[in-house]
């Protein structure tokens, strides 16, 4: 579902490696067009890396569709995935999920049989606090976590 209330908004293809866990080729994003082949991203990833929401990216109109080209630029948020543990109760879960919605994360869980979360981490949170929490719970053996894009370590490492 798109998070924008934009009418014009489009599916872009974000290519992913099969060889990967997940087995997928692509991921399809929702973005909006902002003129020329720019694009600003209007949902959180599962899958793509490298990439948030409100980045901008670019992108090529092919016959397969809208394709994912570079990044344009990054507006701040980060993005985690959470892959529930299949011993691990709803109670546990939302109980430990309850610490980053207090600092400010939202998630987006994905339609089908794994229990997946993609995590925004805006750029008004501390990512650091965020990554705590991911590995403190992961320890507990709730959930495991991976990277998709941390803006925060980009910026600090380009300073």
């Amino acid at each position: 579902m798109p998070m924008s209330n934009n009418q014009n908004v489009m599916k872009m293809d974000f290519p992913l490696d099969p060889e990967e866990w997940h087995g997928a080729g692509k991921e399809t994003l929702w973005v909006t067009p902002l003129g020329g082949n720019r694009y600003r991203v209007d949902n959180m990833p599962f899958l793509a890396k490298g990439v948030s929401l409100n980045d901008e990216v670019t992108g090529v109109r092919t016959k397969r569709g809208l394709q994912f080209s570079e990044i344009f630029k990054h507006r701040g948020h980060s993005t985690f995935r959470i892959l529930v543990e299949e011993t691990a109760t709803p109670e546990e879960f939302q109980e430990q999920w309850l610490k980053l919605a207090a600092l400010g994360c939202t998630c987006e869980d994905i339609d089908g049989d794994i229990p997946l979360f993609s995590v925004d981490v805006p750029p008004t949170v501390n990512v650091k606090k965020v990554i705590i929490i991911l590995e403190d719970v992961s320890h507990m053996n709730i959930w495991e976590f991976e990277e998709g894009h941390c803006y925060q370590a980009e910026a600090a490492n380009s300073k």
